[in-house]
Parts: C-alpha cells; structure tokens; sequence
C-alpha cells in the first residue's frame, strides 16, 4: 500500500477552511491571580498601550507542567529574576538554554549583546544610580522605579529594595560592575544599583488651582535642577502643598530634582502651564493674590498681608521674574538685604519667603 507523504505544517496566514485556533484570550495568566496594585501616591506613567498591570512584565513564563516556557530558562539568582531590557541600557542577562547548544544563535546573541550596550556618557535624564539616592527614592516612592538594575553578586545586601521595587510592578535585572559603570558615567560611583524612574505625571493646573492650596509657588524659568529641588524641600517644608512649573525654559521632574528635594517631591502636587501670564490671570480669578519675587521689589515681605491667598512667582537664576509676569503680579515684593550683595539665590529667597508667611500665620492662630 503506497503511503501518502507527510507534508509539514503549511505557513503563512490561514485560509477559509482551516480550523480556528484558540483565542490567546482564554489563556490564564504566566503569574496567575490579580495583577499586583501600583504605588498609590506617585503618579508614574505605566507603559504605553499597554491594558496590562506592569506587574506582569517582571514574572517569569511558565508551561502547563510548571516548568520554563519552552526554549528558554529563566533563572532566579538570590531572588533576582534575570530579564531583557533592550530599551533601556540595552543588558541582556536572559539566558537561553538548549539541548546540545546552538553555536549560531550563541554567536547572533552575542552581536545583538555588543550592539545594545550602553556606551561610556554621563548618566541619562531618567537615571539615578548610588546606594543612598536609589534607597531614598525606593523609601519615598518605589513605584517611581521602573528598572532597578543590581550589581551581580549583591542580590542579598540589596533583598529588600528589590521587593519593594516588584511589589510596585517594577522589573529587576542582574548586571555586571562594567555594564553598571556604562550606564552611570565614567567619572560616577553606582556602588552596585542603578535605577531607572518612570515619567512623572503631572496634575492638572485647573485641579490644582480649584484645590485652592496656600500659599502656591510658581515656578518660571529655573532651569538647574538642584535649584529647583531645593526649592521643593524649603517648600513642602514650609507648609506648601503644592507647585506650577512653567513648561518652557524651566526644568521639570528629573532625576536630579528628585536627589535635591531629599524626599519633599512626594509630599507636592505639582502641575505645569503653558503661558505664565495666562496662568497667572487664572490664579487671580480664582482668588489668589499673586507676588513676584523679585531684588527691585517696592514692597518687602515682611510687609504683605498674609492673610490673603497667595501666590508667589519665582524667577530664573540670572534674569529673575520676567516683566510680562511682573505686570501680571499684584505685588513685586523684595527681602531686604543687610551685606553688600544684592540678591539671595533663587531657593534660599523661596525659603525666606515662605517660612516668613508661616511664621506669621502661626502668630495669628
């Protein structure tokens, strides 16, 4: 009896008549049950187009029998489940385990590796690295870490910001000191972490205008972001709750900003404007008294009335407030100087301001 040959599994998209497969829909889950809740006071961005907790990213995929999805092994080193982050830093620390070996696909995994490394530069926009900075930002917001990257070999010393960080949905990768080093800077000391935060999502100007915080701060034209993290701690130690950053020519949430302001930026509901000016009418509908801050000021802060709503508008770190803003401010107040230098940096003159309305509203009550 002649045998009728065996033809492999037709490819290409399927044709009228074929069976339907099944809809990837009905599959549960790799990690099972709910995804795990996000960090409930930062607002970090999850990624995008995704309907999915970020949860889910970091737990390792399983077959039916509880083993490693097939073709591949994913290792669970002193409680860091080793991933593959190309978009970030571009570490590989996945490994792909077959029988016998693949010497091709070793051989193309090792040039997609050389490719996707991080080349030697400065730290990047989203970066922060070093034990203390990366343990304060885990202690005042760890859903704020979207990668934490660990020195191979530290897994232990580091066991609980890296379940802090996956608790908060974020991803955890093993990495080596040379890559750590690439991703931080030449000239910088990761000291075994590297983190690496999601965006920041700012409040609405109009929610936090109808919120009707006092005093407010806003914020136009500081562009180093020492300063403005500064400003926020001498702020929200102040007694303020909440910022508007100006979004043209003034830094925003950056992880340097987050270093400075030692923990206060989660403490602040902080919003951005387009047009100051504008803004600034707005405030003023709303109720507000609005202050600029500025050396020529003809009216000392020791003099404003505190018992108005207000709010007080800093400057840039050369120029100060700029005219437009200033005809836009009810009162121009100064702090009176008593040396022979002119005027405060921009944070310390924030503080000073602040800490006078509240010391005086304390002596009212």
């Amino acid at each position: 009896m002649e045998k009728t040959p065996r033809h492999p599994p037709r490819k290409g998209p399927p044709r009228a008549g074929d069976p339907r497969p099944p809809s990837s829909a009905s599959k549960p889950s790799a990690g099972g049950g709910p995804p795990r809740p996000h960090y409930p006071r930062t607002p970090f961005a999850g990624k995008p187009g995704s309907g999915a907790s970020p949860a889910a990213s970091y737990r390792p995929r399983e077959s039916a029998s509880g083993g490693a999805a097939h073709g591949r092994v994913d290792r669970q080193v002193g409680g860091v489940h080793e991933r593959e982050d190309r978009k970030v830093g571009g570490l590989r620390t996945r490994e792909d385990h077959h029988a016998g070996g693949d010497r091709r696909g070793g051989d193309r995994r090792a040039r997609e590796e050389q490719r996707a490394r991080p080349q030697d530069a400065p730290a990047g926009r989203d970066l922060i690295f070093g034990v203390e900075p990366v343990r304060e930002l885990i202690g005042a917001a760890p859903g704020a870490i979207r990668i934490l990257y660990v020195k191979a070999g530290a897994e232990a010393r580091f066991a609980a910001e890296i379940d802090a960080v996956r608790t908060q949905g974020g991803n955890v990768i093993r990495s080596e000191d040379e890559a750590l080093a690439r991703m931080a800077g030449s000239e910088a000391r990761h000291q075994g972490l590297v983190a690496i935060m999601r965006e920041y999502q700012y409040a609405a100007f109009e929610d936090v205008v109808a919120e009707a915080h006092d005093p407010l701060l806003v914020i136009d034209g500081v562009t180093d972001p020492r300063n403005l993290g500064a400003i926020m701690r001498s702020a929200e130690c102040a007694g303020v709750r909440a910022i508007v950053i100006a979004r043209d020519r003034t830094v925003g949430i950056t992880p340097i900003v987050v270093k400075s302001s030692a923990g206060a930026w989660v403490h602040l509901r902080i919003a951005r404007c387009g047009n100051v000016a504008q803004a600034l009418e707005g405030l003023k509908a709303a109720g507000y008294w609005v202050v600029a801050l500025a050396p020529s000021g003809d009216l000392s802060i020791y003099d404003l009335d505190t018992s108005r709503r207000l709010a007080f508008v800093l400057g840039s770190e050369g120029r100060g407030v700029r005219e437009i803003v200033k005809k836009s401010s009810d009162f121009i107040a100064g702090i009176p100087m008593r040396g022979r230098i002119g005027s405060l940096n921009v944070s310390v003159a924030a503080a000073v301001a602040l800490f006078e309305v509240a010391r005086r509203r304390l002596s009212v009550i």
